[in-house]
Formats: C-alpha cells, sequence, structure tokens
C-alpha cells in the first residue's frame, strides 16, 4: 500500500478540539456558564472541515489522492472507537433501561451503525429534550453528520479539482463562500419550516464544514505579523466563548446565530495558518492532549452521564459529588478507549493478517443485527416482572391515539394542514360545543373529558399543539404552527363559535419563564385571552397547573420497586405548580365568566399526590403528563366543578367553520387524518 503522506502537526488545531468537547460536556452536564455549549459541535464541524480539505487538496497536489485509502482511514479513525462505546452502553443499559428505551437505544445504535443517526433523532425527538436512557446515543448525531460528510465530500472536491487547477484562485474561492453564504441562509429559513430537521439535516449544516474548507482555501491570504495573528485569535477565542456563555437550548439555532462559533473557529485556524511566528496559546501543551482525546472524550461524556445518573437514587443524582465522579469516570474512559482502541486503530491498517477494515466491517455487521434483534424485540420487555413492564408501558407514542395526535393535536414541527378540521373543530347543531384548547397539557384532559361529557348533548372539541402557549401576542415561532393556532383560536372566540372554552396549559413553565426577556409578562399574556373570551361571552372552565414531578413518575416508580433504594423527593410534586396555581387563581377572580378549577386541589390533600390510579398504572407517564387512566382519574375528581360549567352552558346553532377562518385570514387546514398514528 502506498504511504501515507504525513502533513504538519497542528497542535492549535487540537487545542482548539480541546475547547470544543468540554464545551460540550459542560453544556451536558449542566455546568454553570456553559449554558450554550452545545456550540462546540459547530466548532468541530468547522475544524472537520478544514482538516478534510486539507488533507484530500494535499494529496491530490501531490498526484496521491485515493478514495479508497480516504475511507479506509476515517473508518479506522472513527468507527473501532465508536463501536466499543455502543458496545458497553448496551451492556450496561440492559441493567437501568426499561423496555421501551431500550428499544430507543437499539434503534439508535443501528441509525448510528448505519451512519444515519441525525435522521433517527430528527424523526424521533428532540436534542434539548429531558435525557432519558433511550436518547443514550443522541451525541452520535453529529458523528453522523460528519460521516455523511466524509462521504460527499472527497467526490465533490475531486470533481472541482477537475475544474478548476488552482482551487486557491479567487474565482474558485468565490464561488465556495457564494455557496456556503446560500447554505447558511438556507439553513436559516428553514428554521422556521422545521426547526429539527435545521439542526439535524447533514446538507443544511454543510456551509459549516465548508466555513472550515474555505479557510483552507484561503491559507494564502493567512496573516503573518505577529500582531494581526494575536487580534485574530483572541477574536477567535471571543466569538466562540460569547455564544458558550450567552445562549440557551431555546436560542434560534443554528442558521445565523451559529455564525458565530463557526466564523470564532475560522479565524482561530486562520490566525495559525502560517507555520512560523505561530503565537504561543495558554496551557497549550495541556490544551493539545486534552485536543488529543476530544473523539473519545465526545463518545463517553454522554453515556457516562446519562446512564450513571439512572443508577443512582434521584436525590444523589444531581448532587455536585455525583457530577463530578461522573466527569472523572469519563476522562479515564476516554485515556483508555483512546490508548486501548483508538490509537491503535488509527496507526495499524491491519491485524493479525486481517485488513483493518475487512475487521471493521465484520464487526458492524455483528453489532446491526444484535441492534435490530434488540429492537424487533421491544427491548426484551422479559427482563422483568409483567406488574414492572406495564408500568411503563405509556410514552409519547402509546399515548398518540388517547391525546389525538396528528390529528387534533398537533407536534411542533407539524403544519396547520395537518390539523383536521371536521373531526375536530367542527360544531355541532343543538349541543353544548366546548372547546378544549392549549398545549399538550391541554391534550391529555381529552381522553377523560371525552368518557365525562354525555355525547348526546355535548360536543367536545379540541385545539392543541404541543409547546405552544395558547397566547396569541406571544410570537412562538420554533413551533411551527403554534402563531397560526392561536390565531385561530382568538377568531373561534371572537365568533362565538362555541359555547364554552376549557382552557389549559403547562401554566408553571411559562408563569416562570415568559415575560423574563420583555415588559410583557405571562399575567398580561394570560390576562388577554380571558378578557377575549369574556367580552365574546363565552363561559370559560380554567384548568390550573397539573400535577409535576421532579423525575419521570412511572421509571421512578419501575426503578423504585425494583431496587426498593429511597427515593427521596421524586415522588413529591413540583413546588412551583403550587405557587403558579394561587398566582392564577388570583387572575382568574377578575372576570366573571372565568371558572377556575384547581387540579392539585381536587387530588392532593395536604401536597400528598397520588402516584398511581390502579396497582400497575402511575397517574403520568412522563414528569407531567397523565396517562389515559389518569386523564379518567383526574376528571372525575372534578365532577362538581365540570357539572356546574356544563350547567352554564346552552346549545347553539353550528355555522360553517371553514367560511370562518377565510374571514380570520387563517389559512384553512385540509381535512386530514392519518390513516394509523404514527
Amino acid at each position: 500500500m502506498t504511504c501515507e503522506k504525513r502533513l504538519e502537526y497542528r497542535a492549535d488545531i487540537d487545542y482548539l478540539r480541546a475547547l470544543a468537547v468540554v464545551a460540550v460536556i459542560g453544556f451536558h452536564y449542566d455546568l454553570p456558564g456553559f449554558g450554550g455549549g452545545f456550540v462546540g459541535v459547530d466548532v468541530f464541524f468547522v475544524i472537520s472541515g478544514y482538516v478534510i480539505a486539507r488533507l484530500i487538496w494535499s494529496e491530490i497536489g501531490a498526484g496521491s489522492f485515493s478514495f479508497v485509502r480516504f475511507y479506509e482511514r476515517r473508518a479506522r479513525r472513527l468507527l473501532p472507537a465508536l463501536y466499543l462505546m455502543i458496545l458497553s452502553t448496551g451492556v450496561v443499559a440492559w441493567f437501568v433501561a426499561p423496555p421501551d428505551d431500550y428499544r430507543m437505544f437499539f434503534g439508535s445504535a443501528v441509525s448510528a451503525l448505519l451512519f444515519s443517526s441525525n435522521i433517527f433523532f430528527w424523526l424521533q425527538t428532540g436534542y434539548f429534550d429531558l435525557p432519558t436512557v433511550g436518547k443514550v446515543l443522541i451525541h452520535t448525531w453529529s458523528l453522523s453528520v460528519e460521516e455523511q460528510f466524509y462521504f460527499l465530500f472527497p467526490v465533490v472536491t475531486w470533481l472541482w479539482s477537475r475544474l478548476f487547477a488552482d482551487p486557491t484562485s479567487r474565482r474558485s474561492l468565490g464561488l465556495v463562500v457564494a455557496g456556503t453564504v446560500a447554505l447558511c441562509v438556507l439553513n436559516e429559513l428553514w428554521i422556521k419550516q422545521s426547526a429539527s430537521a435545521a439542526f439535524y439535516v447533514a446538507p443544511l449544516r454543510a456551509w459549516e464544514f465548508l466555513v472550515g474548507s474555505i479557510v483552507f482555501l484561503g491559507h494564502r491570504w493567512s496573516p503573518v505579523r505577529r500582531p494581526t495573528r494575536l487580534l485574530l485569535a483572541s477574536l477567535g477565542f471571543a466569538f466562540m466563548l460569547l455564544p458558550v456563555v450567552a445562549f440557551r437550548p431555546e436560542t434560534r439555532f443554528p442558521g445565523f446565530n451559529a455564525l458565530l462559533p463557526c466564523l470564532g473557529a475560522a479565524l482561530y485556524i486562520l490566525a495559525f495558518n502560517q507555520e512560523k511566528g505561530r503565537p504561543a496559546l495558554p496551557f497549550g501543551t495541556f490544551g493539545a492532549r486534552l485536543g488529543r482525546l476530544s473523539y473519545s472524550l465526545y463518545l463517553w461524556h454522554w453515556p457516562v452521564f446519562v446512564l450513571g445518573r439512572a443508577a443512582l437514587p434521584l436525590e444523589a443524582a444531581g448532587s455536585v459529588f455525583a457530577t463530578a465522579a461522573l466527569l472523572l469516570l469519563t476522562v479515564l474512559l476516554a485515556f483508555l478507549s483512546y490508548v486501548l482502541v483508538e490509537r491503535p486503530a488509527r496507526e495499524r491498517i491491519e491485524w493479525r493478517g486481517v485488513p483493518g477494515a475487512r475487521l471493521i466491517a465484520c464487526a458492524a455487521v455483528v453489532l446491526i443485527a444484535i441492534g435490530a434483534h434488540g429492537y424487533s424485540n421491544d427491548g426484551y420487555a422479559q427482563r422483568f416482572p409483567q406488574s414492572q413492564a406495564r408500568m411503563i408501558r405509556y410514552n409519547s407514542q402509546t399515548v398518540a391515539p388517547f391525546y389525538r395526535t396528528h390529528s387534533c393535536f398537533l407536534q411542533p414541527d407539524e403544519p396547520l394542514s395537518a390539523f383536521d378540521m371536521k373531526d375536530c373543530l367542527r360544531p355541532v347543531a343543538n349541543k353544548r360545543n366546548v372547546l378544549l384548547a392549549g398545549d399538550s397539557i391541554a391534550a391529555h384532559y381529552d381522553w377523560g373529558l371525552r368518557s365525562y361529557f354525555p355525547s348526546d348533548s355535548v360536543q367536545l372539541l379540541q385545539l392543541t399543539a404541543a409547546s405552544c402557549a395558547p397566547f396569541v401576542e406571544l410570537d412562538q415561532a420554533k413551533v411551527r404552527s403554534c402563531n397560526e393556532m392561536n390565531q385561530l383560536l382568538r377568531a373561534q372566540i371572537k365568533a362565538r363559535r362555541f359555547t364554552g372554552l376549557i382552557l389549559s396549559g403547562n401554566w408553571r413553565v411559562y408563569s416562570e419563564f415568559y415575560g423574563r426577556r420583555d415588559a410583557t409578562s405571562f399575567h398580561d399574556y394570560l390576562r388577554s385571552l380571558l378578557a377575549a373570551a369574556d367580552e365574546a361571552g363565552i363561559p370559560v372552565l380554567l384548568l390550573g397547573p397539573s400535577l409535576e414531578f421532579p423525575a419521570p413518575l412511572a421509571a421512578t416508580l419501575f426503578n423504585y420497586e425494583r431496587s426498593h433504594l429511597p427515593a427521596g423527593k421524586s415522588f413529591m410534586p413540583i413546588e412551583g405548580a403550587f405557587k403558579a396555581d394561587d398566582r392564577m387563581r388570583e387572575i382568574a377572580r377578575s372576570y366573571p365568566s372565568v371558572q377556575y378549577v384547581s387540579i392539585l386541589d381536587a387530588i392532593c390533600r395536604a401536597r400528598e399526590c397520588p402516584l398511581k390510579v390502579a396497582p400497575e398504572t402511575p397517574i403520568t407517564w412522563d414528569v407531567i403528563h397523565l396517562t389515559p387512566e389518569g386523564s379518567r382519574f383526574v376528571v372525575a375528581q372534578l365532577k362538581p366543578q365540570l357539572d356546574a360549567f356544563l350547567s352554564r352552558l346552552q346549545t347553539a346553532p353550528a355555522g360553517d367553520t371553514e367560511e370562518l377562518m377565510a374571514g380570520s385570514g387563517v389559512p384553512a387546514p385540509q381535512n386530514h387524518l392519518p390513516s394509523q398514528v404514527q
């Protein structure tokens, strides 16, 4: 085999890798000052773009480039350590993962082995969702994006070399810059269309790799003078560190906001491009060594965090001591992985006469087969007694029919056209038409209310969307259909399309979050909505904050009954819900048409709240959302309030909903009901 050309070692690149991985770990471990540490992934993308462009163009220039050798090197660089992490994680998860989470682990493992975990998690979950064992491999999404880039970039680069003898020419560089800008703009525009796709889909993140490529192609314009290089390096540091400190998971991202860390990484690399006279770095030797461990650190930090916390009692899992211990374990496993697997795999091209690529391919086939078997067997629920398995049988997919998901309850990425107008919002003549409106908390009452209300005299309508506060004045563009849904709600209220309104939402979160960044508060948003209903003369049943726990109740009960370890405060409802309850009660008193119902008062006694509605059925399946049986239980406790509310309502004739929507300026949804719940 032809010897590989050894490029000059860049210690500054390893230093940059260290900065990026520390930012990501700090974010995932919820360390102070790392609220935007997720931008470390974007820094990694820029580094990859630079390193791969440098490698390929150097070999093309020397006439030694080989597609086979390039892909074989990438496989040896990335895959053995990845396989070890996946295998080890699967073994540990066997002991701590509930069946549904274990099934999701197998699905994500297979997708990671097939270089498509970014697509898997795009379709399954959100990057900033609460950590669960099922999402223990969510960090591999960025590896899949890189691997997809590695597949295509060599081909594009080779074709580009056929068009431009000098890729660093102004014309070539200008076209690359134009393409990068176009992809960045597309990424920004796509956030409104689908924020999740803009985050996960490789073509929409390709511009970040191209930023690194531009830095390499612009090598001839790299500064030589030391003051200029120090200025660029300092600006680069500032551009990278600022979003780490200032950004939050709710920040609109990636899009234009990702420009800051990407440009910071580009300026930093540009400052060190010229070999002679490179500025010294603080803790340079230590930073470079840490950077060499960055890939292994990235692989291990998230599984250690998720599985470690899952194995610890709740009261200990979030302690400073536990976090420090998990960090030390991460470093230890990363070091062992680097020394025993990653570095030997990079240096050896065969083992005992067997080519390394063949060994890697065989390992992939075995692991994919194991993952497919685990996924098809539903996470091996038979590991546990049937009563415990039933305890955790509910998740966002299994409750979908009860919440009327994808028809009357839209997910964050679903457009308004997915809303089923005829089934969810069409009033019926000579019945009391009651509209249930709000977010997922409103949706979880639908099953109980539908079972309670007499169908011959009450028509229950539903207008709900996940993560969508029912406030028309609040711009909630990150939830695709939210603004239009709230406009539709106001139009329905103004036109008196129903005789009663039941309103619910995640009031604790809204009261604590909204209003911190502007002059308008949660109270103003809620008062505006109640005033609109009061002005229209529509009676409102305002349901107070829902029962909320500090950890997923079903999984916590499951683990408690298996291990009998102390549960601490994990079965105590969150105090903030009671505070929000008191605030909302005061607001409701200002409106004669509003009947306030405290869910917490109805089902809890002296802050002692029910955990189960049956021996094998928890009241909530996660921290806050009711199980179907929980929904019926809670609604049954509200019988006096519901009967009083219904007695205030009158039957009313029904009109044409489509005419109303046309008059309100809201696009009319297509009547669509999926053939099956996904």
